[in-house]
């Protein structure tokens, strides 16, 4: 299976591709004006698994992406980007059999085996606990990949490619490996176990998430991603509100230049420190556009 479904997986699950017409106080397309910009640019929150078909029903998406000069997304996605990713991914000193007592190790491989029988976990002996539980997502989602094709964010960076259009990456390949896989071992397999263990309630989460991000329920998301455990508080504040920072400090000289399509996780467009609320504090003016 290839790497960078794997890795994308982490972030969500699939959805049944779905067109309909939004308010547009209920949208996923912000435009940015102001603060002396010569054109607006725009803000478009993504699903990392749902095909691009999704976004390619949206007409007026499509027309405000197509006046830009550029598209922003959080990694440029290229031919390298599996191989830069792939040494985060298992353990240099360690093994999934040592870091796991016996009876854990029996937990674990029992799961997999109730999904496909024969299965033996010593085949991934050498992955990091963060990536068998992506393994795990996939299992309880064996349709999840039936529909992706090409991926939204993804799409958005090849036609920009195709187009003339300037591309930029708002971090490296190497910084979400690190993001993703290189949290403390011990807290990976405590997740692990604990993704195990609560099973239904993961998946009622990420049906949350399907439902709220087809109807682009803002306030919806909004609360999804705040109501955190609060073990999963530390990670998500990184994943979220540190690399949000980050992104709002390099956008307004890019927008200065070009009018820019950025394309990032819906999950970073939310909250009171999210990337709206960050660019309206910075003096910009924010407003919702109507997919459709």
């Amino acid at each position: 299976m290839k790497i960078k479904l794997l890795l994308v997986a982490f972030l969500g699950f699939s959805i049944t591709l779905s067109a309909q017409t939004k308010k547009a106080t209920n949208s996923l397309l912000w435009e940015i004006s102001g603060n002396g910009l010569k054109k607006p640019s725009y803000l478009f929150g993504t699903h990392h698994l749902i095909g691009a078909k999704f976004a390619d029903t949206m007409k007026v998406l499509q027309e405000k992406f197509k006046s830009t000069d550029a598209v922003v997304g959080e990694i440029v996605m290229d031919s390298t980007t599996q191989t830069k990713m792939a040494p985060f991914l298992v353990m240099k000193n360690n093994t999934l059999d040592s870091l796991l007592t016996k009876s854990e190790y029996k937990e674990v491989e029992a799961y997999f085996k109730s999904k496909q029988p024969g299965f033996e976990l010593k085949q991934l002996n050498n992955f990091k606990p963060a990536m068998i539980a992506i393994m795990m997502m996939l299992f309880e989602s064996p349709d999840m990949l039936k529909d992706i094709g090409e991926g939204m964010d993804d799409s958005f960076q090849k036609y920009a490619k195709k187009n003339g259009k300037s591309l930029y990456g708002l971090e490296t390949a190497e910084y979400q490996g690190a993001l993703l896989f290189d949290s403390d071992l011990q807290k990976q397999k405590k997740a692990l176990l604990k993704s195990i263990r609560e099973v239904d309630k993961s998946k009622q989460k990420m049906e949350e998430l399907k439902t709220y991000y087809i109807t682009q329920d803002i306030d919806k998301l909004t609360e999804l991603f705040k109501n955190q455990d609060e073990e999963s508080k530390e990670f998500m504040t990184e994943l979220l509100k540190n690399r949000n920072k980050r992104w709002l400090d390099q956008l307004p000289a890019l927008m200065q230049k070009q009018s820019l399509f950025i394309v990032v996780g819906a999950g970073h467009l939310v909250g009171t420190e999210g990337l709206i609320k960050g660019l309206q504090l910075k003096g910009y003016i924010l407003k919702p556009v109507a997919t459709n």
